[in-house]
């Protein structure tokens, strides 16, 4: 069986380092402590905070986890608030059903049961936004109050917490944290994956979690550690690869946890009969990612006007480039620096690139290596 994980979150032997970063986040949440994680999509920040979370779960603390980025509204954000409550208390269906009515009853709840036994909850109203801010901040204040009367820790886990912007803006945010700052025996984190958006809402004097906890960039791991978890998964199917050939790999996927085991994954598999994984292997593998993907990123090149096309070649040939520099701008026909500066915003709105403390660089890494193999 091909042991490279990529697209779930990993656990045990596939969690790689963190180990600082995990003892960080565990002793600062069973501490009481509000913290926020920032980091770019698939460099493992879910897996970490989750690794966390059940550091803690084995030391008696309740757990409530809730993923943003499923929520499409302010009444959806109420709904998987209470379901995350209800999954910490471990309720039976009746238990559960009574107590989201308690909390949500003015959104319709509809309940069902999933095939695995879980709690399945939808809404059927849109009460005025009053109404489902006052549920949102009862059930906010339910963490403390369970704490308090259960004489248990609770920490709670907000992932792509960003996404709390577009569901209820700046006075959700000083809802959430004027409930959030007086619960001294209930540790936070705020996980977000859009780095100007989370920094904005943690610098900024004039938004609401402004000071209000230690913030933790979520760095690379250092390529050493993939090597060697690299060769010792390889050496499981008896494959021979280089040091060389794994830094390569490394390498070949940005040093982004995902794209390593996604490139892992498919250099196993083309190993069927050769034993031995070579750097033109990983070339091959690299091109057959992209090229798979085709169809999505010809979609989004397609819809692109010329000057942001003409940036996009000139990141992907060029990562960590001056990109306002003369002999930047002159190569790939860029007319002034204002120009640049306007195509950058409008393609990190548009989710295509995402600003890095060493330079701009595509969101998704194989949408980079596809346009410079097709479009340069």
């Amino acid at each position: 069986m091909n042991p490279f994980i990529f697209g779930e979150v990993v656990k045990d032997a596939d969690f790689i380092d963190r180990k600082a970063e995990l003892e960080t986040i565990a002793k600062d949440l069973s501490d009481g402590q509000k913290m926020f994680l920032i980091a770019p999509r698939r460099y493992g920040k879910t897996s970490l905070i989750l690794a966390a979370a059940e550091k803690l779960k084995a030391r008696g603390i309740k757990v409530i986890y809730l993923d943003l980025f499923r929520t499409a509204s302010v009444e959806q954000f109420a709904a998987a608030l209470g379901k995350a409550v209800v999954e910490m208390r471990k309720m039976g269906f009746t238990e559960a059903v009574n107590f989201i009515k308690d909390f949500i009853s003015g959104l319709r709840p509809q309940f069902s049961v999933n095939p695995d036994g879980s709690l399945s909850l939808g809404v059927d109203a849109s009460p005025p936004q009053k109404e489902v801010f006052q549920m949102i901040e009862n059930l906010l204040a339910y963490p403390q109050e369970f704490a308090s009367r259960e004489k248990k820790q609770v920490v709670v886990l907000f992932d792509e917490f960003q996404e709390i912007v577009s569901l209820g803006g700046e006075p959700l945010e000083k809802l959430m944290r004027a409930v959030i700052q007086k619960q001294r025996n209930v540790g936070y984190v705020f996980c977000g994956s859009k780095k100007t958006m989370m920094s904005e809402m943690v610098s900024k004097k004039s938004r609401a979690f402004f000071g209000m906890g230690p913030v933790t960039h979520l760095e690379k791991i250092p390529s050493e550690y993939f090597e060697k978890y690299l060769a010792g998964n390889f050496a499981k199917g008896g494959f021979a690869c280089s040091k060389e050939t794994l830094r390569t790999i490394v390498s070949s996927a940005g040093g982004i946890p995902y794209y390593i085991q996604y490139l892992a994954h498919e250099l196993w598999d083309l190993q069927t009969e050769e034993k031995e994984i070579t750097d033109p292997d990983v070339e091959r593998a690299v091109t057959m990612i992209a090229k798979r993907n085709t169809p999505v990123y010809q979609n989004l090149w397609e819809n692109l006007p010329q000057t942001q096309k003409r940036l996009l070649q000139g990141l992907a040939a060029n990562s960590g480039a001056a990109i306002f520099s003369g002999t930047f701008m002159t190569r790939f026909q860029l007319k002034s620096s204002s120009l640049v500066k306007k195509s950058l915003s409008l393609l990190v709105s548009k989710d295509i690139i995402e600003k890095e403390a060493a330079g701009y660089v595509f969101t998704d890494h194989w949408m980079g290596v596809w346009v410079r193999q097709n479009c340069s």
